[in-house]
């Protein structure tokens, strides 16, 4: 094992390594909602910061004017960024702006480098999410409480564990291609969704080929919008949509359906009896960004209380249905490997098969999500979301040989995407095991370079 130094913030402030480290406006001059604009510069909070990355594009923001009246918190590509406020231990570098600085809340604090050849900024960022460091981190913020904070007093103590700088290029290198890997699937995942919902708006939306054959279009792959572009196949589909609309504006022979009529299921989840190991219980933090995220789930005694029909299957729709912010949420329940369930803050939505595809109710659902948020009821902190609310949705329904035809088309996009995610998920678990042992020493950078591979 290595014996690398160990520094606090302070002495590498004190060494000219660091510049001290700096957070937002406390008191009267921190920025209120009332002062937000609708563009300029970002005013970063703690939950603008995810997965190493910091979100710029749909945070708050600040009027130039008003940011440069403010007396710190400017922060600059290349600072390695750290929470400490109530969400604790979120970081990330920032990257490349479009603006000349961000401003950040007292909830973020930046560390800046000043000599970059002592310590390398992504070292900083990979270190800060180290087990090691997190451990203590959330010991001295008391992390887990409501008051939890370790301001920048205390965050000057924090120890710095410093290889030499050259340990530290090729430990970035070695954890920057997994992490590079990682966003690579993130970006193609991001593209393959908005082709499969495109093609769901092109067909049970906006009724496209349907439109383009009122319109005078007699090429097929014309009519099917370029989806395809082979003259059999796409044939094939255009023969499958009716050349013109009813008088509700539907496809001739299609039908408007609710919910809750080409649904199975539809209802609350359990009341779980939390255990060690049991089976997984989807609750509203795992439902984010269209997605059901596994990893945080807890688990439930099944013995104590059987899930029934609420045991969760592949394909299933979850919607966040209580409580404020999270409200409305929605995702498709994929790649599920082991028995799962939904708490009672969730609605688990099942298509009826014989009536309506798994895809296709999935993804209307999916694209109902920003009018699901407006349909809770009930007093501020207590919003409910009823499953009758979700049963009323209506959508069009098609013969059973578009449905077909769509799934064969969009289903591969779907499969991609969650084949994806979870080879990220195994890259992510490789580089977080290998993470503790290279900040300590414990293994060389080959041995690390083995495990990767």
């Amino acid at each position: 094992m290595n014996n690398f130094a160990v520094k606090t913030v302070e002495e590498l402030c004190e060494a000219g390594v660091l510049f001290p480290p700096m957070d937002g406006n406390h008191g009267g001059i921190h920025p209120k909602t009332a002062d937000y604009v609708p563009s300029g510069i970002p005013f970063i909070m703690a939950s603008d910061i995810s997965n190493g990355r910091v979100n710029t594009e749909t945070c708050a923001f600040l009027s130039l004017e008003h940011a440069n009246r403010l007396r710190k918190g400017f922060s600059f590509s290349g600072d390695v960024l750290l929470t400490h406020k109530a969400t604790i231990g979120r970081s990330a570098i920032v990257g490349q702006l479009n603006t000349p600085f961000i401003m950040l809340t007292p909830q973020v604090t930046y560390y800046r480098i000043k000599n970059a050849d002592t310590l390398c900024n992504k070292y900083l960022y990979y270190y800060f999410n180290s087990k090691g460091f997190l451990d203590t981190l959330n010991q001295w913020s008391g992390a887990g409480s409501t008051r939890a904070y370790l301001g920048i007093t205390g965050q000057r103590k924090l120890p710095i564990v410093l290889p030499p700088i050259e340990w530290q290029r090729s430990t970035v290198e070695l954890l920057g291609s997994i992490d590079d890997k990682i966003e690579l699937n993130r970006q193609m995942n991001e593209t393959l969704e908005a082709m499969a919902q495109a093609i769901f708006r092109d067909w049970f939306v906006d009724f496209g080929p349907t439109r383009r054959k009122l319109n005078g279009a007699t090429d097929p792959v014309t009519i099917m919008g370029g989806i395809v572009q082979g003259a059999e196949q796409a044939q094939a589909l255009a023969d499958l949509f009716p050349s013109a609309l009813g008088d509700d504006g539907l496809p001739e022979r299609w039908t408007e359906e609710q919910n809750g009529d080409v649904t199975v299921l539809l209802k609350r989840g359990i009341t779980p009896s939390y255990v060690e190991n049991g089976i997984l219980v989807i609750n509203q933090k795992c439902i984010r960004n269209g997605a059901v995220d596994l990893s945080i789930a807890r688990r439930h005694d099944v013995m104590k209380r059987p899930p029934g029909d609420r045991l969760l299957q592949e394909y299933d729709v979850v919607v966040n249905s209580t409580g404020v912010g999270t409200l409305g949420r929605v995702a498709t329940v994929r790649g599920l490997k082991e028995e799962a369930t939904a708490d009672s803050h969730v609605t688990i939505c099942r298509a009826d098969t014989s009536r309506v595809s798994k895809l296709v109710l999935s993804l209307f659902m999916e694209g109902q999500a920003a009018l699901i948020e407006t349909m809770g009821h009930g007093s501020t902190g207590q919003t409910e979301l009823s499953p009758a609310s979700l049963a009323a949705l209506t959508l069009p329904l098609a013969s059973d040989e578009v449905q077909l035809a769509f799934d064969k088309l969009v289903l591969p996009l779907r499969d991609l995407v969650t084949s994806n995610s979870e080879q990220s998920s195994t890259l992510a678990a490789t580089r977080d095991l290998l993470l503790p042992k290279l900040m300590s020493g414990e293994i060389c950078i080959g041995e690390a370079v083995e495990a990767a591979a």
